[in-house]
């Protein structure tokens, strides 16, 4: 094989790590809008305190994956 290509021999410091992992990369959604956003507007909505309450459609959601989580051992 060649040499390396010298994006996969950098390393990133810790700092940049943790920016792409945090903001540069992921998506965000305002719970409020359904919209996405910028990472500034997750945490002011954390910084409210305001815990988003799921309908009954998310609690039936929590119910199958808790109920397949514990099948989990009959396909792997």
């Amino acid at each position: 094989l060649g040499e390396s290509l010298p994006r996969r021999i950098t390393r990133p410091t810790l700092v940049a790590l943790i920016h792409a992992v945090l903001i540069e990369y992921p998506r965000y959604f305002d719970p409020e809008t359904g919209l996405a956003c910028p990472v500034e507007v997750v945490v002011d909505r954390l910084d409210e305190g305001v815990v988003w309450q799921g309908g009954r459609g998310n609690r039936m959601l929590s119910k199958l994956q808790g109920i397949f989580a514990s099948r989990a051992s009959l396909w792997r």
